[in-house]
């Protein structure tokens, strides 16, 4: 399966479906591919309705969808650079407590530390605020010290 194949079919359909989510899942090659092409070009839609779809996955009771795999959909949504979908991250990171532990906050910080809090401050749903109160206790304890190397084009996030 290719890229322009899934972008094909998702437009078409306006869904990510089961076969496409198993090739992503499984194909170490197809994943490393998707990072690289959405460095380079946008389509925001197909980004959010990954995520979506992924995290619809993880919040199914027999849930097959590891962290890493919302890691990915995440990291490519961020690339669009578009600050409101920090609360979309927070929300894949907030599905259940493996995901709260094990889905990087970086991600959540795709469009700069100072930027996301101010963005975030402005808010005034729950979310946003436990968002908020979070990544300032990270930001105060240095965990995005690193954060211009996690979102270079010359790292490979582990989590490919």
């Amino acid at each position: 399966m290719n890229i322009d194949t899934i972008l094909y079919d998702f437009h078409q359909t306006n869904c990510i479906g089961e076969e496409t989510v198993n090739h992503i899942n499984t194909d170490q090659d197809l994943r490393t591919r998707l990072l690289n092409y959405f460095r380079q070009k946008q389509d925001r839609a197909f980004a959010l309705n990954l995520l979506d779809t992924f995290i619809g996955i993880r919040k199914q009771p027999r849930n097959n969808m590891p962290a890493e795999d919302l890691m990915l959909a995440c990291y490519i949504l961020g690339l669009h650079g578009q600050i409101e979908d920090c609360l979309k991250i927070w929300e894949a990171k907030s599905i259940d407590f493996d995901t709260h532990c094990g889905l990087d906050i970086q991600l959540v910080m795709f469009g700069g530390v100072n930027e996301t809090i101010n963005f975030l401050a402005t808010q005034t749903t729950d979310p946003a605020q436990e968002a908020l109160k979070y990544i300032k206790r990270c930001s105060a304890c240095g965990d995005f010290d690193g954060l211009a190397e996690y979102f270079s084009p010359q790292t490979e996030p582990w989590f490919i």
